[in-house]
């Protein structure tokens, strides 16, 4: 939810940065690089997390991530309040921007090793019969933290905003504190007795009879551990074997898909993207309808992914996904270069919008994170991860950043082009190339990707 904060953020802040009339006013070079910074220092952060998880664990780990998550809203707050008694000139304008900037870099390396963090931690504590269905959590609850940023940031000051912000990582700090360590990790350190502490709470055995069941799934745990320590995985396994290759090829593929259908950008933008519309539907009530709706996707996504398959969401979202683009670019193209008077038909805009969020919160989002766990064995799963996440910073960084350029260079229209496009072109990649792995064992999946 932290995360989904600080991704919504800019959506009703830099339009308030923007205007004139704010003593804080930025550039729209200024606003592509807020935006993109907070994608950019996640690159570090995943390296980080890689760095640190084994050595101070899964649950130190996140609390340590959460550290520059609250000093970057503690730097926005800041970049302002100095200021709010004296008239402000281009020099302590200056400075204000050059805080908000190193603020969104210092969250981004937080936001990377949350990335990398929260599937390790969930996947190792989750029971087997949900862990599919926590795995999709981590985009819910980014979701729920987008729609309280869009909720509040329309209708509060700057300053305001960013303490609502900054409540959350105080919140997590005094209740995570309280989570049990990843039984997993304690029992690669030979902590035992702590490991069925831990391991109790988690499943809540309380009773004499439930201690079969925690020996039973102690001792499992425990032939998983010996099983990865003898068989220690090296980078460079990622590409010794064909599986191997065509799992990263995949993996990368998705999250390139992902990216350039704009996600990241339209996000960021959501509020400034929709006021193109014009239509008697305020910007900001229509960015959080939207964020309602993308919540609920992410629910009912949580149910599909067993039930409908991997391959089929993934089609048919990026499908749908690249048309609500084209008609998105198709408006703006009427409205910005044919002068036509769109106004009548705005709505056409603030549904396609809508719509796109709403697909690919169905399927090419969380599916693309998800297939991460399930193409890799454990010995290089964190490998791949961090590696994936550093790719997906990086595309992430690129497209927000290019976004603004190409938007205030030559249109709108033509980066929504660019996301349709990449949709298309993604559906080929996923017909021909993405294997379907419902229902299949890790084995079957190894075998199949080994052919």
């Amino acid at each position: 939810m932290i995360l989904g904060t600080n991704i919504g953020w800019t959506s009703p802040t830099i339009p308030q940065l923007l205007n004139s009339s704010n003593s804080l006013q930025i550039t729209s070079d200024n606003g592509s690089w807020i935006t993109s910074l907070l994608m950019l220092g996640s690159l570090p952060g995943c390296i980080i997390a890689a760095l640190i998880v084994d050595r101070i664990g899964r649950k130190s780990s996140l609390l340590l991530a959460n550290i520059p998550l609250l000093i970057g809203w503690i730097l926005i707050i800041i970049a302002r309040e100095p200021y709010i008694l004296v008239r402000l000139n281009e020099l302590t304008r200056t400075r204000s921007r050059s805080i908000i900037f190193i603020a969104r870099f210092i969250s981004g390396i937080g936001m990377g090793c949350v990335y990398t963090l929260c599937p390790i931690y969930i996947g190792e504590i989750a029971d087997k019969n949900i862990r599919g269905t926590l795995g999709t959590f981590l985009k819910l609850m980014m979701n729920f933290g987008e729609f309280y940023s869009h909720a509040i940031g329309p209708y509060v000051s700057y300053t305001i905003m960013a303490y609502c912000c900054a409540a959350l990582p105080i919140i997590f700090f005094i209740t995570f504190i309280w989570m049990p360590e990843s039984p997993y990790y304690l029992l690669l350190k030979n902590r035992k007795n702590d490991a069925i502490k831990s391991l109790r709470k988690l499943r809540n055995y309380d009773n004499d009879d439930d201690d079969d069941k925690l020996f039973k799934e102690l001792e499992h745990i425990n032939e998983t551990v010996i099983k990865d320590m003898s068989n220690k995985g090296q980078f460079w396994d990622l590409f010794r074997t064909s599986g191997n290759k065509k799992a990263v090829v995949i993996c990368f593929g998705l999250q390139l898909i992902l990216q350039f259908s704009g996600l990241a950008a339209i996000e960021s933008y959501t509020q400034k993207i929709m006021s193109e519309g014009e239509t008697k539907l305020p910007a900001s009530m229509a960015v959080i309808i939207l964020n309602i709706f993308q919540t609920a996707a992410g629910i009912i996504a949580a149910t599909l992914v067993d039930k409908i398959g991997r391959r089929p969401l993934l089609i048919n979202t990026t499908f749908f996904a690249g048309c609500a683009l084209l008609i998105s670019g198709i408006f703006c193209y009427l409205k910005n270069q044919l002068k036509f008077d769109m106004k009548p038909y705005g709505y056409i805009l603030i549904i396609s919008i809508i719509f796109y969020e709403l697909i690919i919160s169905l399927g090419l989002n969380p599916i693309a994170y998800m297939m991460l766990g399930e193409l890799f064995s454990t010995n290089i799963k964190g490998f791949a991860v961090c590696s994936t996440n550093i790719w997906t910073s990086l595309l992430a960084f690129s497209v927000t950043k290019l976004f603004q350029v190409i938007t205030d260079s030559s249109g709108i229209e033509i980066s929504f082009t660019w996301f349709a496009i990449s949709c298309f072109i993604g559906v080929v990649f996923i017909v021909y190339y993405v294997p379907e792995t419902r229902g299949k064992t890790f084995s079957d999946i190894q075998h199949e990707l080994n052919i």
